[in-house]
């Protein structure tokens, strides 16, 4: 339907903890297939990754305790074709845990943004096209240990 209408004018995306795109998982059953194949994959409903269950427990809308019965196990979502053939893309990487400097999106953002394009990266694609990207200073910070935190 997407492309039915002349394709999206934009894509706004932010990677998950398994650098997902959108919900394209990486280890997804529905997302399986060679760069190439991938990068040719529309919308479709997909199974969720465990980690992604983990992440999205920790939501408001899920009770913010971890609880992953609370969470759907799959997602009605996007696919790699419908990103890259958006008229524009805008990526965020802000996510921290309740405004601390903790961010599990540190080190996820720099295997995006910095590692190899690969479906085991699903948003790393976005190395490969026109993206506006905003990482905020919390996530731009080293990764170092912090004895002081524990």
């Amino acid at each position: 339907m997407i492309a039915d209408h002349g394709g999206a004018d934009i894509c706004y995306s932010g990677p998950g903890w398994t650098g997902h795109l959108a919900f394209i998982e990486p280890d997804a059953p529905e997302f399986r297939g060679s760069l190439e194949e991938w990068k040719q994959m529309g919308a479709r409903v997909c199974t969720l990754s465990p980690f992604t269950l983990a992440q999205n427990s920790l939501h408001g809308i899920f009770g913010k305790s971890g609880n992953l019965a609370a969470v759907p196990p799959k997602a009605a979502t996007i696919g790699p074709v419908d990103v890259i053939n958006a008229k524009h893309r805008f990526d965020t990487h802000g996510i921290t845990v309740h405004g601390t400097s903790t961010a599990w999106q540190r080190f996820t953002t720099r295997l995006v943004l910095h590692g190899p394009v690969t479906p085991l990266v699903p948003e790393s694609i976005l190395q490969t096209l026109r993206t506006d990207v905003y990482v905020s200073e919390t996530i731009a910070q080293n990764i170092e240990t912090d004895w002081n935190k524990g």
